[in-house]
């Protein structure tokens, strides 16, 4: 682009450069002499500089900083970032309207292109409708419990995983677009993105760069402009479709390679290139983790850690608009951000990562989210990583609706949803690959992995929620239990196993293969199903030869409440993968205990039980888990003991204490309660001067159901039960209308 005329004579020994992004991601329109900058409030203006200094390295020779001055004197010091050759630039917003001087300052003060440039920056009201503009980026909030708008406007995280979505593997701009139409359809809001230093490779492997290459020389001498150049684009759209740009600078483990002072450097450039965008920084993607190859993997990342703080320190120091800083971590204990550092006052909000599988990730989900919400001082806490829905084939969509709804109504401040096949961004033509571990977490394309129905069953959970003042909710555990009657333990079948030797005193340690077939009569409706298993020590189970889910823990066992959807009249088969483990010195008991309740049109109910007429086996043939296979062939399953009796008497079927109704709300004007199992729920404490109006939430379908008014006891407890058509869980909202006369 050619130089702009000359400007006044302070500034008339050499020429500037100003542009103006009046919608990043937008055509650049230069202004015209030296009329002011014009741009609309929180919308990024970019003003560029020009060397008058031919340099062998301008990225590690010079730093810029650009101050703005307010008409009311307020200063903003702003760094700016090298955009190639001679060219440096730095960008700003503001979310009031008025007048801005902005002067530069060079490291270097004999650069007349770079030092002593001044100019004017005009900031007009916005007109549109896109909420970060309208009401500003976001940022904590004054009760320190949620986020807001910079007007005070309530925010309500919901936050999808693009881990690599800065890379070519999704393709700009068709594929990027496609994907953010559809998050934003189903109502989120955030996108968690990493700034090209990512996980789950190393440095530099192919599947990582963008159109224009790596965001580092390979020697890491210096950044490379021209990759951002692309990232400008997809984050700039991103930001203009209303979503907040959640920028992970690096995963952790790259702190090692690049050094402290570098990566030190990355988050100066990143801070300089994308500070005044509506973002929130997380300065690194599990800072605790070391790389995947390193001895004692994945243990030893404390120094790592450690030395993330100097960067996060340095990332506070620079960061001029305020923009929200948190941390990743590991899904290792503490599995939260905050509580891996000393200083409580580093982070504005606190991350978790809680892991990955089923419903036993559920426990230290809860335990580490109440444990930060209760945490002094108090910030905001969310969980950005929790069982993604079909990691490794596996996860279905009850998982990942369980973490959204127990943690939002434990005190979270939204809740980040992942899809396995977008995280790593997996193509049908080009699947992701082998970690560097060697394993590999599935293939399913990202743009299948975009319609798995977890995410839209969480937006509906999140437009359900913005109905109520949701930012005035708190936790009330004690507001909600489990109706004694709905809730009693299942009447568990007979304890059985192959027949070989005595089970109960000693078994190989091995798999064994059990299949159990069953009728359903033609012409009735299925409304619900519920499967209780246990094995000693675990299993895979399988229902006409869909996977089900798995569990390792005999005492607990496992109840299966969305298995419905696997059956159908006729012929149907339950297929269970049991496996005896090595136990402690002495006696090694192998057992298997089932109960499966079907639940028909008409009131019937059909009940499939473990017991002698299971078919087992040692060996896993083809076909073996679908009703076409003969298993005739096959043992029948010997009845070891009686359930209750036997070596694990009655210790199977503890109630769990996290698999319960989770109630959160406002005293006196509305309760959400959200039931993980399709059960009766008694609600408690409701006060003796107020009337309530119930309704159902479907936290499958987002139906909703009105169920009338409510009417406590002498207690202050009223029973409620789910729909009739309720299979997995529900949610329940107690309105309170007014007070009685």
């Amino acid at each position: 682009m050619k130089p702009l005329p000359r400007l006044k004579p302070t500034t008339a020994r050499f020429t500037m450069a100003v542009l103006v992004v009046l919608a990043m991601g937008s055509s650049l329109r230069p202004s015209r002499g030296a009329e002011p900058i014009a741009v609309e409030a929180n919308r990024v203006a970019e003003v560029t500089f020009t060397s008058r200094v031919e340099r062998k390295d301008p990225f590690n020779e010079v730093e810029l900083d650009v101050v703005f001055t307010g008409s009311d004197g307020s200063k903003l010091r702003v760094p700016a970032f090298w955009a190639g050759g001679r060219r440096w630039r730095a960008r700003f917003a503001s979310p009031r309207a008025g007048t801005y001087q902005f002067r530069s300052e060079c490291s270097d003060p004999a650069d007349a292109g770079l030092h002593g440039v001044s100019g004017t920056i005009e900031v007009r009201p916005y007109r549109g409708d896109n909420p970060l503009y309208q009401h500003g980026p976001i940022r904590v909030a004054a009760d320190h419990r949620h986020l807001e708008h910079h007007d005070g406007t309530p925010f309500f995280w919901l936050g999808d995983t693009w881990w690599m979505g800065l890379c070519e593997r999704l393709e700009w701009p068709n594929g990027f677009k496609t994907l953010a139409a559809d998050r934003k359809k189903k109502g989120f809001n955030v996108i968690q993105i990493v700034a090209g230093l990512y996980p789950d490779m190393p440095a530099f492997d192919e599947r990582g760069r963008n159109e224009a290459g790596f965001p580092w020389e390979k020697d890491y001498s210096r950044i490379r402009p021209e990759y951002f150049d692309r990232a400008d684009e997809r984050l700039a759209y991103l930001a203009d479709q209303g979503f907040v740009p959640c920028i992970v600078g690096a995963w952790g483990y790259h702190l090692p390679w690049l050094g402290v002072d570098r990566m030190k450097k990355h988050w100066r450039y990143l801070v300089a290139r994308y500070g005044a965008m509506p973002v929130v920084w997380c300065a690194a993607g599990e800072v605790n983790l070391p790389y995947y190859l390193d001895k004692g993997f994945p243990y030893g990342g404390e120094k790592q850690a450690a030395d993330w703080e100097g960067v996060i320190r340095s990332l506070r120091s620079i960061n001029a608009f305020g923009r929200p800083v948190t941390v990743h971590p590991t899904g290792l204990p503490p599995l939260s951000g905050r509580l891996l550092y000393k200083d409580q006052t580093l982070l504005d909000f606190d991350m978790l990562q809680t892991g990955h599988g089923e419903r036993e990730v559920l426990a230290p989900t809860i335990r580490a989210l109440r444990e930060s919400y209760h945490a002094q001082p108090h910030i905001p806490v969310l969980n950005g990583e929790v069982c993604y829905e079909a990691l490794l084939g596996r996860i279905p969509a009850e998982i990942p609706r369980l973490m959204f709804w127990t943690n939002v109504l434990s005190g979270a401040a939204g809740h980040t949803y992942g899809a396995n096949g977008i995280w790593q961004l997996n193509r049908k033509d080009r699947p992701y690959g082998k970690s560097p571990h060697g394993g590999n977490y599935g293939t399913i394309p990202w743009n299948e992995a975009m319609n798995l129905p977890g995410s839209g069953q969480l937006g509906m959970g999140k437009g359900l929620l913005m109905e109520y003042p949701w930012h005035r909710f708190e936790p009330h555990p004690e507001w909600a239990s489990w109706n004694e009657d709905g809730s009693r333990n299942a009447a568990w079948g007979d304890w059985i196993w192959f027949p070989e030797g005595n089970p109960t005193k000693d078994a190989p340690v091995a798999a064994r293969f059990f299949r159990k077939a069953f009728e359903l009569p033609e012409g009735k409706t299925i409304h619900r199903a519920v499967l209780h298993l246990t094995v000693d020590d675990q299993f895979t189970a399988y229902l006409n030869g869909r996977r089900v889910g798995s569990h390792a823990n005999w005492m607990s066992g496992r109840e299966f409440t969305d298995v419905a959807r696997l059956l159908r009249p006729g012929k149907n088969v339950l297929a269970v993968r049991g496996e005896n483990g090595q136990g402690p010195k002495g006696a090694n008991p192998a057992g298997l205990a089932c109960n499966l309740e079907i639940h028909l049109s008409g009131g019937e109910t059909v009940v499939v039980r473990s017991d002698g007429s299971w078919r087992s086996s040692t060996t896993e043939p083809d076909g073996w888990r679908d009703p076409a296979f003969d298993d005739r062939a096959w043992e029948p399953a010997r009845v070891v003991a009686r359930f209750g009796e036997g070596p694990w008497g009655h210790n199977v079927g503890a109630r769990d204490e996290f698999l319960v109704p989770y109630a959160a709300g406002v005293p006196r004007t509305v309760r959400v309660v959200y039931m993980p199992r399709a059960l009766a729920v008694r609600i408690h404490r409701l006060e003796p001067n107020r009337s309530y109006v119930a309704r159902a939430f479907d936290a499958v379908s987002g139906r909703k159901t009105e169920l009338g008014p409510i009417h406590p006891d002498d207690h202050g407890d009223a029973t409620v039960s789910p729909p009739r058509d309720a299979q997995v869980d529900w949610v329940l909202v107690l309105e309170s209308g007014r007070a009685k006369p």
